[in-house]
């Protein structure tokens, strides 16, 4: 077989060079224009078949974790309530009285007496008075149960429900020129125990039937039941 020589050889490689170009400086405009619109469409279809991104969900300390003031189920507190029972090693009574929130408490076994104010809320009793005295009771079912401490001493106590003629009462006026305060409980067995005061010093004045009005030096006070004196205390 004869073999090209290296001149041909080159002219037959820049002949092919020649061609290519030619070919590719005489394609229409309109071919390059579609080719670019079939670009265009490519991409186009690309987007709108990829999936949609997910929203972005920010979730803050205090969503995720619930508060315990929103997990909290508040305890029913009656709206008018009265209690009265014995307190436990001490052999007096204790009465406890309701009324929209305000509470008031009385301790006594005859021989000393404690008045007690406070408050009532979510199934919670919080009560205090003069010379330390406190009282802490938690109520429901009918009846209210805690602590009473007075004199550097601590007792407990149970006391029910009551209806009148049970229950507290108090007394306060001026007899005869002295400043008269006294106090009354009631349970619905009979049992009743009460102290009155003459200028702050007790005196022997015998305990009213229900209802009716006590005797101090000679002159008839009124015992006023808790919805009459709640409010003065």
């Amino acid at each position: 077989m004869t073999r090209l020589g290296p001149v041909y050889t080159l002219a037959a490689g820049a002949a092919i060079v020649v061609a290519l170009g030619t070919l590719s400086a005489t394609t229409s405009p309109t071919t390059q224009k579609a080719n670019a619109q079939d670009n265009q469409i490519d991409t186009a279809d690309t987007a709108d078949t990829a999936a949609p991104a997910a929203p972005e969900v920010i979730v803050t300390a205090a969503e995720a974790t619930p508060t315990p003031e929103a997990t909290k189920t508040a305890k029913p507190t009656p709206v008018k309530a009265d209690y009265a029972g014995r307190v436990q090693g001490n052999g007096g009574l204790i009465a406890i009285s309701i009324r929209n929130g305000k509470a008031v408490g009385y301790f006594c076994d005859g021989k000393i007496e404690a008045w007690l104010k406070g408050k009532a809320a979510d199934g919670k009793v919080t009560l205090s008075g003069p010379h330390n005295a406190s009282l802490i009771a938690q109520i429901g079912g009918g009846r209210a149960g805690g602590d009473l401490e007075f004199g550097g001493k601590e007792w407990n106590f149970k006391a029910p429900t009551v209806k009148k003629p049970s229950g507290l009462y108090r007394a306060s006026a001026i007899v005869r020129g002295a400043k008269v305060r006294a106090g009354w409980i009631y349970l619905d067995d009979g049992s009743r125990v009460g102290l009155t005061l003459v200028d702050d010093k007790p005196a022997d004045v015998a305990i009213p039937e229900p209802g009716q009005n006590a005797t101090v030096n000679g002159v008839e006070v009124d015992p006023q039941d808790v919805d009459e004196f709640i409010g003065g205390l």
